[in-house]
């Protein structure tokens, strides 16, 4: 497979899954399944796909640096709590195209550390950044205030998964890459069976709901099938300012997925989204090419 294929391919279609990941968690939610519910199916669905791909071997007793891994486990579960909180009644092009503000938070991580040196296209990038959530928000004071919460629970996420992204990067080559990933999304899993024992009454109502069951588990679905690409590209291709770049596409897939849907928008409004949406890709590429 080659770097069209690889870098490129995989994370688009994670880019083009989120938009319907975003739309079942919105269905589910519309008949009355709680977000606990959907964000413990998802992660739990997710670490499964990820265990299955994986297929993890040898000892798994826990020391050292594992722990890091488990934590970030955690971190990751408070960031599809927020994101998908964010999803529940928020418009998808803003929270798509507003979750690229995360790759700032691993930045600015990345360059406290010294990871990373300094520079003025983190700088540029967070500008850029903050001009396209205006933009996709309808590009105006009442627009920014109407979408202010799915902005704010979206920044939130972008915090925990900017972390998760920037442990991983930092500590999971201590262990290795497969052991971390394998933790890490265990431990979400473990939390999510959690979560899913304490409404066991509400998951057990689920079976004389099938239509409902559809979207819950399509939402797991896409969540895991969507991380799992993009960590492959990721990882498998070395080329991660690319594949980054590509995956902050999810903005402008969202715009085309809400209108293939036929939901009806004011013309000037789709423009002032779809032109944010593109502009957080440029902003991205700026960041990423620091």
């Amino acid at each position: 497979m080659n770097w069209l294929s690889g870098a490129v391919l995989l994370p688009l279609l994670g880019a083009a899954l989120h938009p319907l990941l975003g739309w079942c968690i919105q269905e589910g939610t519309k008949r009355g399944v709680s977000l606990s519910v959907i964000v413990a199916v998802a992660n739990l669905l997710t670490s499964l796909i990820f265990v299955g791909y994986l297929r993890p071997e040898g000892v798994w007793a826990i020391s050292g640096k594992d722990w890091w891994a488990v934590g970030n486990g955690i971190l990751f579960f408070l960031g599809q709590w927020f994101s998908t909180h964010s999803v529940k009644k928020g418009d998808l092009a803003v929270h798509s195209s507003a979750l690229g503000i995360k790759v700032v938070i691993v930045g600015f991580c990345s360059i406290l550390v010294g990871l990373e040196p300094s520079s003025w296209n983190l700088v540029t990038g967070v500008i850029l950044a903050t001009l396209a959530v205006f933009l996709v928000s309808g590009g105006s004071a009442e627009g920014w205030r109407t979408h202010r919460t799915t902005v704010g629970l979206t920044v939130l996420a972008c915090i925990f998964f900017g972390l998760t992204d920037f442990l991983t990067g930092w500590q999971s080559r201590e262990i290795g890459a497969a052991r971390w990933l394998i933790l890490m999304m265990g431990t979400s899993g473990v939390i999510s069976i959690g979560f899913l024992i304490h409404r066991r009454e509400e998951v057990r109502g689920l079976y004389r709901l099938p239509r409902v069951v559809i979207y819950v588990i399509g939402a797991g679905l896409f969540l895991g099938i969507q991380a799992l690409l993009v960590n492959l590209a990721f990882s498998h291709y070395g080329q991660p300012t690319l594949s980054n770049v590509v995956y902050s596409s999810r903005g402008v897939m969202a715009v085309i997925f809400l209108y293939l849907i036929g939901k009806k928008f004011d013309p000037r409004f789709v423009r002032k989204q779809t032109m944010g949406a593109i502009l957080m890709i440029f902003a991205l590429a700026i960041l990423l090419g620091s």
